[in-house]
């Protein structure tokens, strides 16, 4: 999961999550088109079917009105001259139906034309209850005189209708076949034209081949008359029809790669910015999320660690630790230096007294911007220190990342010493730092910025560094220098008298809770027993 959310967040990984998406976005919208060409072959096979399927019904229908003729017009003795002569004038209705029995019981006696000895035409092959009429099919019509051919033979009541051959089913889509058949009401079927056992694939092809029209490399449609008795069963193998519409296909694979190449794009920018590093900060800005370092303060004149430095980390959502250069301006963008201060403090405070042997007494160093500089806020977020007083003193370091407003500033600094909680300047020489500030304020303390100490031998700034330490020191001020990493630059420190406490990597980079608590236990044993220093 960690990877996954680092290929998100991690930068150089835009263009790879940009392929990633449109290869996704073009891969979703083939399916989507292919599942839209699936449903156009379908509906095509069905519109086809339909209108192969018309002549049927249209039969059906002249059927049963010609048999509504028969009944009502027919009044003379059956098999009389005279109902031979209403049944011819029926025959010449423009419907295509021409040869009409009289078969009472299925015992056909006479037609159009003629009398003849009663012909039995036996068991029906298919009986319908609802619509009131037997069907035979292929019947032979020798009893007809007409030796060799066969006919479908429809009974209603008495009169039964001798249905002429029907044309094969006429389809227009090249690359369809079709089958007709004619089912009974007790399963049976009969192959009516078309290509013969394409309802034998379709009923090979499994339960599914009805709800998904696809089956065995083929496309299959079952398309019926409204009651069902004559079906046409229709099949389109998927390589003719792939052959038949490859230019349509061809097209549709480019306009896909243009679709997913333009919602990508939307997706991508979505992505990126619900993944920028100040809109996932925002989503985490929790508790759980803070990390507290801390950084050793020596005490020049007796040469221990006689406090620390409360720096903030914050945990990413791929697990990494980001410094606070990264996060800080989001925090004073969007006035959360109030809430940092506060997650700071009560997990500095939580780790320190559990952790911190109970014999040291050590003073703590909290950072807070300018624009929260508030005695009576301080106060409140800082009593979790009130219980173990005797062990913790607090200091607040005022980041100048914002100009100081001296009289507001002074109020706040007085009150907060009448709370036992002294004010330190922090990073004074840069941003918004000014002598007047070093003059103005009653601040119990300077930390110069760590640039003067790690500045080259010769250099401007380290021309500057005593001069700094002077009137640091003439205003009145305790001094803190940090940035010290080098012995030799330590000891220039303590060659001024002026300088109180120094940090640096020299003395310790800055520690979680544990190994800070290792490094407290180190520099309390016996001189010739302390191992060096952690770099």
């Amino acid at each position: 999961m960690a990877q996954f959310i680092s290929l998100l967040i991690d930068k150089s990984h835009a263009r790879l999550l940009g392929f990633g998406l449109w290869l996704a976005m073009f891969l979703l919208t083939l399916v989507l088109a292919a599942g839209l060409f699936v449903f156009q072959v379908n509906q095509t096979m069905v519109r086809d079917s339909q209108k192969a399927l018309e002549p049927q019904i249209k039969l059906r229908e002249n059927i049963a009105s010609t048999v509504a003729i028969m009944q009502k017009q027919l009044s003379a003795e059956p098999c009389s001259p005279l109902f031979h002569e209403q049944l011819r004038e029926i025959a010449f209705l423009p419907d295509g139906l021409n040869e009409f029995l009289y078969a009472p019981d299925g015992v056909a006696q006479c037609s159009v034309s003629s009398n003849f000895a009663p012909v039995d035409l036996g068991v029906a092959d298919t009986t319908s209850e609802q619509f009131g009429f037997k069907l035979w099919y292929d019947k032979s019509l020798d009893f007809l005189g007409r030796p060799g051919l066969t006919g479908n033979i429809v009974l209603f009541g008495d009169f039964a209708v001798v249905v002429p051959p029907q044309p094969e089913p006429e389809i227009n889509t090249e690359w369809m076949q079709v089958e007709l058949v004619a089912f009974a009401a007790n399963g049976a079927f009969w192959h009516r034209g078309g290509q013969f056992g394409l309802l034998q694939e379709l009923n090979g092809a499994g339960p599914w081949a009805n709800l998904i029209p696809f089956a065995n490399g083929s496309f299959y449609t079952r398309v019926c008359v409204p009651d069902g008795g004559t079906c046409l069963i229709g099949k389109a193998p998927l390589t003719d029809v792939l052959l038949a519409e490859i230019n349509q296909i061809l097209l549709g694979i480019v306009v896909c790669a243009i679709v997913a190449m333009g919602i990508s794009g939307q997706l991508h920018t979505m992505l990126r910015k619900f993944w920028s590093f100040e809109a996932r900060f925002l989503r985490h800005f929790k508790a759980q999320n803070i990390v507290c370092t801390y950084q050793p303060i020596k005490a020049l004149a007796t040469d221990t660690i006689s406090g620390c430095e409360v720096l903030v980390r914050w945990r990413d959502v791929d697990g990494s630790i980001i410094f606070p250069d990264q996060f800080l301006p989001i925090v004073s963008r969007h006035n959360l230096g109030r809430e940092l201060t506060r997650f700071v403090v009560e997990r500095a405070c939580a780790e320190l007294s559990a952790n911190v042997p109970p014999q040291l007494k050590l003073q703590v160093n909290v950072n807070i911007f300018p624009a929260d500089l508030n005695a009576a806020w301080l106060r409140e977020i800082l009593t979790c220190f009130d219980q173990v007083s005797e062990r913790f003193t607090v200091v607040v370091e005022i980041v100048e990342s914002d100009e100081v407003e001296i009289e507001h500033a002074q109020r706040e600094i007085e009150a907060l010493r009448r709370y036992g909680i002294k004010t330190h300047l922090d990073d004074f020489g840069t941003g918004y730092s000014n002598i007047q500030n070093l003059a103005s304020l009653a601040l119990e303390g300077v930390k110069l910025d760590r640039s003067f100490a790690m500045s080259a031998d010769g250099s401007l700034m380290s021309k500057m560094l005593v001069s700094t330490i002077e009137m640091i020191h003439f205003a009145g001020h305790r001094l803190t220098v940090e940035g010290v990493e080098t012995e030799d630059r330590l000891r220039m420190l303590k060659s001024t008298g002026m300088v109180d406490f120094v940090q640096g990597y020299l003395i310790s980079r800055p520690l979680d809770i544990g190994r800070f608590t290792t490094f407290l236990e180190e520099q309390n044993v016996p001189e010739k027993r302390r191992p060096r220093l952690v770099a």
